[in-house]
């Protein structure tokens, strides 16, 4: 096709992945839609056209996977998700039952819980002054809130994120370290499922919520183990790494974070306009069912499109002054979850989770700064740091 505008650039390279925000400048400046030559693949990277393929599911599919492998042709590695790699109508049975039991007066009911164990890490963090941030703070409070919630047992909750990087990992190409990682923890999906089962979830919480709609038969009992497992596999790692980045921006921007202890009812502003400005989630994939048009562009039946959300987040078409970090901003249209009737899942779990924490942070840590290099994850799926290195003064008492 000599019309359509091609590019080199591979979105699944370490260079890619260090430094996007260059890349998705370069990108924008091509054109509305791109194809990548590497992979073989079309990409849109404009606000318009990700909300655009995003939100138009009768043309463009989650069910051909969230990631470039091709579900259409090739055998995903585990079940697919039933509701988040499903089409309408299964898709709508399956997203009421999970809306149900996500919704407002359920998250008012664990919200106090959220904010004594924010406020607690956050105390104990900030008592030790020099922390590192992920593996002392902003790993170990949603892998306790999170799995708390859903009535998940205490043991082996690291388990959860093992699994969650095989879900990420597989989004891009199959490379021997995620070969390598899969067969190291080959055992990992059969426990994921033992604690999905009903007997495994403490009762009153989500997992049992989402039983209890087997029981009034909206679902089978099979359908509400695999909903606890979606849930379970979207909900720790994304939360995580989306905290993580937030609190690195803050750290990075002490005039921001000085709004935020002043007035920390702009806690979940400020996680939103984190997620808009460096965003866990920052691509996925759509499947053509058939033959379209986007920006004048003709797309194939039957072919992946890689939303670059990223970089849909920093167009200037769309958000003033894109690329400066805002805790005050209003913020419309946020992509950073994805959008339509694809969008995350626990989206808002994952907002009341980051207010309790950066309420509790900012009501106790007067300065935050980084003391030396932070470190990213390198393979494919989502953004998010390794290490974050900080050094927390707490105000006076």
């Amino acid at each position: 096709m000599p019309d359509r505008v091609t590019s080199q650039l591979d979105p699944f390279s370490p260079e890619f992945r260090a430094d996007p925000y260059a890349a998705y400048e370069e990108l924008r400046g091509l054109g509305k839609v791109v194809y990548l030559e590497k992979h073989d693949i079309w990409c849109v990277h404009h606000y318009d056209t990700c909300q655009q393929v995003l939100t138009d599911y009768e043309t463009f599919s989650n069910a051909g996977g969230g990631g470039i492998k091709n579900y259409f042709k090739e055998k995903p590695w585990r079940k697919p998700s039933i509701i988040l790699e499903v089409d309408p109508p299964e898709h709508t049975r399956t997203r009421t039952v999970l809306s149900r039991a996500l919704s407002p007066r359920v998250l008012r009911q664990i919200r106090d819980r959220f904010e004594v164990d924010a406020a607690r890490m956050v105390a104990e963090a900030g008592a030790k002054g020099e922390i590192e941030g992920v593996s002392e703070l902003t790993r170990p409070y949603p892998l306790k809130v999170f799995p708390d919630s859903v009535g998940l047992a205490d043991a082996d909750r690291d388990n959860l994120l093992i699994y969650g990087t095989m879900v990420f990992g597989a989004f891009g190409p199959t490379v021997p370290w995620y070969e390598e990682y899969m067969e190291t923890h080959k055992d990992v999906p059969e426990w994921i499922i033992a604690r999905c089962q009903r007997d495994a979830l403490a009762e009153g919480g989500i997992g049992q919520m989402i039983y209890a709609a087997a029981d009034e038969g909206k679902i089978t009992e099979e359908e509400a183990m695999m909903l606890v497992r979606t849930f379970l596999s979207a909900g720790v790692d994304t939360t995580v790494d989306s905290i993580g980045l937030c609190l690195r921006a803050l750290a990075e921007h002490p005039d921001q974070y000085a709004k935020l202890r002043e007035d920390p009812s702009l806690a979940r502003n400020a996680f939103e306009e984190a997620t808009r400005y460096d965003s866990s989630s920052q691509s996925i994939f759509r499947t053509t069912l058939t033959e379209c048009e986007v920006a004048g562009q003709k797309i194939g039946a039957n072919e992946k499109v890689m939303c670059f959300l990223g970089s849909a987040s920093r167009d200037g078409a769309h958000f003033e002054d894109p690329d400066a970090f805002d805790i005050t901003r209003k913020i419309k249209g946020q992509i950073g979850y994805g959008v339509g009737i694809h969008g995350c899942v626990g989206q808002m779990f994952a907002r009341l989770e980051a207010e309790c924490f950066f309420q509790a942070f900012a009501q106790q840590i007067e300065s935050v700064e980084v003391t030396g290099p932070t470190e990213l994850r390198m393979h494919p799926g989502l953004r998010g740091l390794t290490k974050l290195p900080l050094k927390l003064t707490p105000k006076a008492a």
